[in-house]
C-alpha cells in the first residue's frame, strides 16, 4: 500500500520511500547496536577516513566506541552466505567529527550494502538505486562516479610502484592538480603526461570515458572502462542521463575499494550528502574473499534544508 508521505519531515519521508525502494529489490532491514568494541575501528582506522572515535569504559574495562561508522559493523556481523549475496539496508546514527571540525555530532546516516559473490549486474543495480536515492530527495542533483581500478591500473601501466608517489598522485588527483604531476619523484615524464591529462579532464561522461580510454593500455583499465562504459549505456536516454558525471578527482583508500565508486548532490544541501562504493579490499583484510558494494546517504541535513509542507485544512 502507497503511503502519502507529502507532509512528513522530509527525513522521514526520505526514509520511507527508500525502504519501499530497497525492500522492493530485495534489501532487508538491519538493526545494530549503537558501540562496538574500539579495536575494529582502531584496526581499521584508514578505512575510516579519520583517527577521531568518540570512547567510553565498558564493563570489565574493555574500552568500547558509540560506532562513527556502518559499514565495519555489518562487515563484522552479518551472516554472510556463500550462495547469494547478503543484501542489507539501515537508518543508523553514526557519532564522529566532520571533515576539519573537532566537535563530535550524531550524523543520521540510511543506506545499503550488498556483500558475498556478485557481478556486474549488481554493480549497476547498487549505482541506479543511488541515483534514484538522491532523485527521491531532490530532481536537481549530481552524482559523480570514478573508478578505482582505472586510477589504480593507469598507475601500474605507468610504472608508479613506489607507495609514496602513489599516494602523491592520487592527492593530486583529487585536488585536479595536473601542474604539481611533473614534480612527483619516481614519475616519468610520459606517466606524468598522462597523469595530468586525467586531472585536467573533463567531467562530462561521454568526453571523460573518451579521455580515459585514451589513456588506457592494459586489462585492468580496459576492465574499468567496460563497466563505466555499461554504466553509462544503463542511464543514457533516461531521465538521469544528465545527472551523472565522471569525475577522477572522486578517490578512496586504494588499499580497501577495489571498483566504482562514486559521490551525490542535491542542489539545496551545500555539502557532500551520498558517498560509496566497491570495497573488496576490506572484505579481504577481514579474511574474507568476497565482493562488497555499498552507499550512505546524510539524512540530518534535509529538514533545514527542505521545509515541511503544511497540509491545508478542507
Amino acid at each position: 500500500m502507497l503511503i502519502d508521505t507529502s507532509t512528513l519531515p522530509k527525513d522521514e519521508q526520505t526514509f520511507l520511500e527508500l525502504q519501499q525502494l530497497f525492500e522492493k529489490n530485495g534489501y532487508a532491514l538491519y538493526k545494530m547496536r549503537k558501540f562496538e568494541e574500539y579495536s575494529l575501528y582502531q584496526e581499521y582506522r584508514n578505512f575510516l577516513g579519520s583517527e577521531s572515535v568518540l570512547t567510553f569504559q565498558g564493563f570489565g574495562g574493555k574500552l568500547m566506541a558509540l560506532k562513527p561508522d556502518v559499514t565495519l559493523s555489518i562487515v563484522k556481523n552479518a551472516k554472510m552466505g556463500m550462495s547469494a549475496p547478503e543484501k542489507l539496508y539501515y537508518r543508523e546514527s553514526v557519532y564522529r567529527t566532520e571533515r576539519g571540525g573537532s566537535e563530535f555530532r550524531e550524523i543520521n546516516q540510511m543506506g545499503l550494502e550488498c556483500i558475498g559473490r556478485f557481478g556486474s549486474d549488481t554493480v549497476l543495480e547498487i549505482c541506479g538505486l543511488a541515483m534514484e536515492s538522491l532523485a527521491t530527495i531532490d530532481d536537481d542533483f549530481i552524482f559523480a562516479v570514478s573508478h578505482m581500478g582505472f586510477v589504480t591500473g593507469l598507475m601500474d601501466e605507468c610504472g608508479i610502484d613506489n607507495p609514496v608517489a602513489k599516494k602523491a598522485v592520487l592527492e593530486l588527483l583529487r585536488s585536479r592538480n595536473a601542474h604539481d604531476v611533473a614534480s612527483v619523484g619516481g614519475v616519468s615524464a610520459r606517466a606524468a603526461e598522462k597523469i595530468a591529462a586525467l586531472a585536467s579532464g573533463s567531467t562530462e561522461f561521454s568526453a571523460a570515458l573518451e579521455l580515459a580510454r585514451s589513456l588506457s593500455e592494459g586489462r585492468e583499465t580496459e576492465s574499468a572502462l567496460t563497466e563505466l562504459n555499461a554504466l553509462y549505456g544503463k542511464v543514457s536516454g533516461t531521465c538521469f542521463s544528465e545527472k551523472i558525471r565522471l569525475d577522477f578527482s572522486v578517490l578512496n583508500d586504494i588499499d580497501y575499494y577495489n571498483g566504482m565508486i562514486f559521490q551525490g548532490y542535491v542542489k539545496r544541501v551545500p555539502k557532500l550528502i551520498l558517498s560509496g562504493g566497491r570495497y573488496d579490499g576490506l572484505l579481504a583484510r577481514t579474511g574474507k574473499e568476497l565482493c562488497a558494494m555499498g552507499f550512505a546517504l546524510s539524512l540530518g541535513e534535509l529538514n533545514a534544508c527542505y521545509p515541511r509542507r503544511v497540509q491545508k485544512e478542507e
